[in-house]
């Protein structure tokens, strides 16, 4: 089998024929010198299975996606396609939207599959732009960003201090559990009280939309499903109410970003 191998390959080389060869044994290259202990003219590869050049590799191109979709649901075309989820794969891509917030990505339509933050959060808003490359692993049954969590406020958030951001403006009208789920979803939370008080009277002139409703806060009351609300008329305006699911329960929502 060692002959016949042999003899293909120098055959190919002199007539510059193409083949493919398949042997159900190592293969040994035994040249007398580097040069004659080399494979040539490798293609790009098509599948699992194929051997990757060193301009392939050193390109980057088989981890390399374009993305399409839509800013919470991102596809992405890998070449050659992707065959399966495993623990590991890594992707490189250029989003086409701003995107934040519960994203998925679907891989050469394997399926979406959620996508957090190294921190395990959803990516903040802007997070994710065009023309900043963006790399993820996949790991489980989920994409996470290799970058760390962002150190800089969101879009559409001020920075109330070194530790924490507040959204410019508050959100339509919703309960507490919804707006808890909400700020979540979007890298952020429910502001505190203390936070809230704070953030509020260092950038009163720059917030839009204070003291026009009441705006909840990650508080609760000594009553049964009772949350807290805010900033109805003042920074310090403050009240008890129900936090159960009924649109006459609702509030504001203005959610608060940590920067450590």
């Amino acid at each position: 089998m060692k002959r016949m191998v042999s003899i293909a390959l120098a055959w190919a080389t002199v007539s510059a024929v193409c083949a493919q060869v398949r042997v159900d044994k190592p293969v040994v290259f035994t040249g007398s010198s580097p040069a004659q202990r080399q494979v040539e003219g490798l293609g790009p590869a098509a599948g699992d299975d194929a051997l990757i050049d060193l301009a392939g590799a050193r390109s980057g191109s088989y981890q390399w996606g374009v993305a399409g979709g839509t800013s919470n649901a991102i596809t992405l075309t890998l070449d050659p396609p992707c065959s399966a989820y495993t623990t590991g794969l890594q992707v490189r891509f250029l989003p086409a939207r701003i995107s934040g917030g519960p994203v998925t990505l679907n891989v050469d339509g394997l399926g979406p599959r959620r996508l957090y933050r190294s921190d395990g959060l959803p990516p903040v808003l802007g997070q994710l732009q065009p023309g900043r490359i963006t790399e993820i692993t996949y790991v489980d049954t989920a994409f996470f960003l290799n970058t760390r969590a962002s150190k800089a406020c969101p879009d559409g958030f001020l920075q109330a201090n070194s530790e924490f951001c507040l959204q410019r403006n508050d959100t339509t009208s919703m309960s507490v559990y919804s707006a808890t789920r909400w700020c979540t979803e979007r890298g952020a939370q429910l502001c505190t009280w203390d936070q809230y008080i704070h953030a509020c009277q260092a950038l009163q002139s720059q917030l839009e939309g204070l003291f026009d409703d009441w705006e909840w806060i990650d508080d609760t009351a000594d009553h049964t499903h009772t949350g807290v609300q805010a900033g109805r008329w003042a920074c310090r305006s403050e009240r008890s109410w129900g936090a159960l699911e009924n649109p006459n329960n609702y509030a504001q929502v203005r959610c608060c970003f940590r920067l450590r």
